[in-house]
């Protein structure tokens, strides 16, 4: 099952999305607390896409993908912007940045799915979940 989507830069856009795809993973038999890990990560990656990588340009679009395979599950989510250095993000674990509120979700999305990869240039996440 291939599931697309392509949404304008409003962070309400991203709430309609995760709950179809999560629906449509749960009535494929995916158990919950990966469906958790899955709308988790997908969502954390569309915010940052929405927010840091299109500025919140109503204009721009962010590009969702999620394959599912009965294996694992596949999401890509891809934003208009210039991308970023994603080898560089602070640890929110560490020092000033854990009283921080925000810097969290790459950190999340890297510890709950199985493999994280970045491409042209940081605009686009692709994320893998393994059952």
């Amino acid at each position: 099952m291939v599931i697309k989507y392509q949404i304008n830069s409003d962070l309400k856009n991203i709430l309609p999305v995760a709950l179809e795809i999560f629906q449509k993973l749960k009535s494929e038999g995916v158990k919950e607390d990966v469906l958790f890990d899955v709308r988790l990560c997908l969502e954390e990656a569309a915010i940052n896409a929405i927010k840091h990588g299109n500025k919140k340009n109503k204009k721009k679009l962010v590009y969702i993908t999620v394959k599912f395979s009965g294996r694992s599950i596949e999401m890509i989510v891809k934003d208009e912007g210039k991308g970023f250095d994603h080898k560089n993000i602070p640890s929110p674990t560490k020092g000033k940045n854990i009283k921080k509120l925000s810097g969290r979700g790459i950190f999340l999305i890297r510890k709950l799915m199985d493999s994280v990869k970045f491409s042209d240039g940081g605009n686009k996440i692709k994320m893998v979940k393994l059952f």
